[in-house]
């Protein structure tokens, strides 16, 4: 779909669910992959049929562990798979081959890593910015859940004002649209009316992985399925 002069592209977020992160805190997500290995390239195939069957030009990654950036990067040998590298490693389980933490962008060729920070009161939060061949930058982040993401929220904020021209990000950022909205100054397309939630839970969910831009217009904002790969659902739109 990708057309940079007219800024057209349709981008997708997900937190794909570190496999550590999942053990401890007993996520239900990963009962029916009891094999990591199985999950990474479920994991893999998902985003492929993203690149190739519905469109995706840009996938903003978040909680992906070594194993699952290495066989990203084996599957898309054509594209750019760009990563932040978190200074905070999850002790290791054995079915984590590698246990290193990573945000990810999966982005056309001759894309390239603007900025990567870590948040400084969280070694396993912070954002990986990209610029791509036309001109558009792209933002993937992971926010802190409660008071912790509110200096988060606020160096997003100068991040996303000081930047001129088209932007967007899109990550699992811990709150509801409207905190978002608020705290970044750029309005959130609303999901449509009796769609899934993003983060699905036992007392119903919450929708806490956001897309957002600024120079441009997003909209078809939709919570795609995942067959239960991570606890959270991935989230598409279209920048035009």
């Amino acid at each position: 779909m990708m057309a940079y002069e007219g800024v057209t592209m349709k981008i997708l977020t997900w937190n794909v669910l570190h496999r550590v992160h999942a053990e401890r805190h007993s996520e239900p997500a990963i009962q029916g992959w009891p094999d990591e290995t199985k999950r990474v390239r479920g994991v893999a195939t998902r985003v492929a049929k993203a690149l190739t069957e519905e469109g995706v030009d840009v996938v903003l990654l978040q909680e992906v562990s070594g194993d699952v950036l290495a066989e990203l990067r084996a599957r898309f040998p054509d594209r750019a798979v760009l990563n932040h590298l978190y200074p905070r490693v999850p002790r290791a389980k054995p079915s984590v081959r590698d246990p290193s933490e990573h945000l990810v962008i999966v982005a056309p060729p001759g894309s390239k890593v603007l900025r990567a920070h870590t948040f400084a009161n969280d070694p396993g939060k912070g954002f990986l910015m990209v610029g791509l061949p036309g001109g558009a930058v792209v933002l993937s982040t992971h926010v802190s859940w409660g008071r912790n993401g509110e200096p988060q929220l606020s160096l997003l904020a100068q991040v996303v004002r000081e930047h001129a021209g088209v932007l967007c990000v899109g990550g699992d950022f811990n709150a509801e649209r409207e905190v978002i909205s608020k705290a970044l100054g750029v309005s959130i397309a609303p999901l449509p009316e009796g769609s899934s939630r993003t983060r699905p839970h036992e007392d119903g969910g919450s929708d806490i992985d956001h897309l957002l831009c600024r120079g441009a217009v997003l909209g078809d904002v939709r919570v795609l399925e995942h067959e239960d790969l991570s606890d959270h659902r991935p989230v598409v739109g279209t920048l035009a």
